[in-house]
C-alpha cells in the first residue's frame, strides 16, 4: 500500500542575499559545482517579498495554518540592512490572516552580529541559528573568507553576544558540519564549553559520484562518529544537555511517535526555498547533484505555492521519505530512516532510486540507539510495543538477505 499523502508547506527558506562574507569549502551554494547564484540578484527585492507575503497569506487561509515559519538564509543575511527585516515583519503582520502567527528565524555565520542587531532581532522576536564546525583549529579549516582567514574568532563572538542578549527571546541553536576524520568528543564537548543549548549535527552534502569514504575502513565513519557523540549525551544529566534533534527524531521514531525532518522519518517535511528573484525551489542542498537542477520555472510571481507543489523535484523532496528508493524497501529500519536525506541519494544514472550514501551509517547510527533506549524503558513498555534488540550486523544481514 502507498503511503503517499498531500504535502503541506511549513514553511519557506528565503535566500535573501545571494552573497556571503565567507567563502566556507564546503558550502553547496558556491564551491559545489552549481553556478547559478551568479545569475541571480545580490538581494531580494521589495516587490519579491511583497508577492511572496501575497502567496503564503492565501496559502495559509486556503489550508486555515495556524504557524508558517520564515527562515532567512543566504548567503549570509545579514549583509542585509535591518529595515529590510523591519519592513518584512510588518508586511506579514498586515497581510497574513490574524490566525497564523509568523514565526521568523535567522541562519547566519554570526560574523556581522552586532549588540544593535540582537537587539532589533529580538524585538521582531527572531530566532537565530548559527554555523560552528567545533573548535578553531577545525572550525576555521572549512569556515574561511575570501582572504582564506578562519571565522571562528568573530562567529563565536556573535554567538556569545545572542545567547547573553536580553532582547532575544530564545537561546541561539548552532548547526555543525561532521568532519569523521575529526575528534568526536572534543568536538562535542567543546559545544558544552560554549554552554549551546540547542546543537544539530548535520552530513556532509555528497552524492553517489562525489562520496569521499568509499573504501573508508571502517565503512561507517559517520556512524562511528555519531556513536561516540550520542553515547557520552546520552549519559548526561538531563541538564546539562543540549537539544540535539536528529538524536530526539531517531528516538521519536523508535518510539512510534510522529516526527517529520529532512534526515529521517517517513512523514513529510517540506519547506520550499525562495531564491532573491523570487524563484521557488526544492531543497536547496540539491545544487550538489547538478548545475542547475533546482531551477524548475517556478515564481512567486508567476506562480502560487500550491502550483509550485507540481513541479517534479519539488514533488520529489515531498514524497521522499513515502515513495522510498527500491533498495530500501525491505530494509528493518526504514519506518525510522525513511531512505535518509534525498540529496545523499543521487546518481546521475538514475536519478534519486538508491539508498543513501550513508545508508550502513544510518543503520549502524539506529541500532545502536534503538538498543541504547531500550535499556531505559520499562519492560511493560518494551512489551507493548515488541520493540526488540538488533544488532548492526543482524540488521545488516537482514538487509542483504531481502536485496
Amino acid at each position: 500500500m502507498s503511503r503517499r499523502r498531500s504535502a503541506h508547506i511549513k514553511g519557506l527558506v528565503l535566500k535573501v542575499t545571494s552573497r556571503c562574507n565567507l567563502n566556507c569549502t564546503y558550502c553547496y551554494v558556491y564551491n559545489k559545482g552549481d553556478t547559478t547564484y551568479k545569475a541571480q540578484p545580490k538581494r531580494m527585492s521589495d516587490e519579491t517579498v511583497e508577492a511572496i507575503l501575497k502567496r503564503v497569506a492565501h496559502y495559509c487561509r486556503r489550508h486555515r495554518l495556524r504557524h508558517f515559519r520564515f527562515i532567512f538564509h543566504g548567503g549570509e543575511p545579514l549583509l542585509l540592512p535591518p529595515a529590510f527585516y523591519e519592513k518584512f515583519v510588518a508586511q506579514a503582520s498586515r497581510l497574513l490572516p490574524s490566525y497564523t502567527e509568523a514565526v521568523f528565524s535567522l541562519q547566519t555565520n554570526g560574523t556581522l552580529l552586532t549588540a544593535d542587531w540582537c537587539q532589533q532581532l529580538g524585538d521582531w522576536g527572531f530566532r537565530l541559528g548559527f554555523s560552528l564546525d567545533g573548535p578553531p583549529h577545525l572550525h576555521d579549516s572549512y569556515r574561511v573568507d575570501f582572504a582564506g582567514q578562519g571565522s571562528y574568532h568573530d562567529t563565536v563572538r556573535g554567538l556569545k553576544l545572542a545567547q547573553n542578549h536580553p532582547a532575544l527571546p530564545f537561546h541561539p541553536g548552532v548547526l555543525c558540519v561532521i568532519d569523521p576524520t575529526t575528534n568526536p568528543l572534543e568536538v562535542f564537548r567543546h559545544f558544552l564549553s560554549l554552554q549551546v543549548r540547542f546543537l544539530n549535527f548535520l552530513f556532509p552534502d555528497y552524492t553517489h559520484t562525489s562520496y569521499p569514504w568509499l573504501n573508508a575502513h571502517p565503512a561507517t565513519p559517520l556512524a562511528d562518529w555519531l556513536l561516540v557523540v550520542f553515547d557520552d549525551w546520552w549519559q548526561l544529566p538531563s541538564p546539562q544537555r543540549p537539544y540535539i534533534p536528529y538524536f530526539q527524531h531517531i528516538i521519536q521514531l523508535i518510539l512510534g511517535l510522529p516526527s517529520s525532518a529532512d534526515e529521517v522519518g517517513r512523514d513529510a517535511h517540506l519547506f520550499l526555498i525562495i531564491d532573491t528573484d523570487g524563484s521557488i525551489e526544492a531543497q536547496d542542498s540539491l545544487k550538489v547533484c547538478a548545475d542547475g537542477i533546482t531551477k524548475e520555472g517556478y515564481n512567486v510571481t508567476t506562480h502560487s505555492l500550491e502550483e509550485a507543489l507540481q513541479a517534479p523535484l519539488i514533488q520529489l523532496c515531498a514524497q521522499s521519505h513515502q515513495e522510498l528508493p527500491s533498495a530500501c524497501r525491505r530494509c528493518p529500519i526504514k519506518e525510522v530512516c525513511g531512505g535518509g536525506f534525498i540529496v545523499h541519494r543521487y546518481h546521475p544514472s538514475n536519478g534519486f532510486d538508491n539508498p543513501s550514501v550513508y545508508c550502513r551509517d544510518l543503520l549502524k547510527l539506529i541500532t545502536h540507539i534503538q538498543n541504547k533506549l531500550l535499556k531505559r524503558l520499562p519492560v511493560s513498555f518494551v512489551q507493548k510495543t515488541q520493540l526488540t534488540p538488533l544488532s548492526y550486523q543482524e540488521a545488516l544481514l537482514q538487509l542483504h538477505h531481502n536485496a
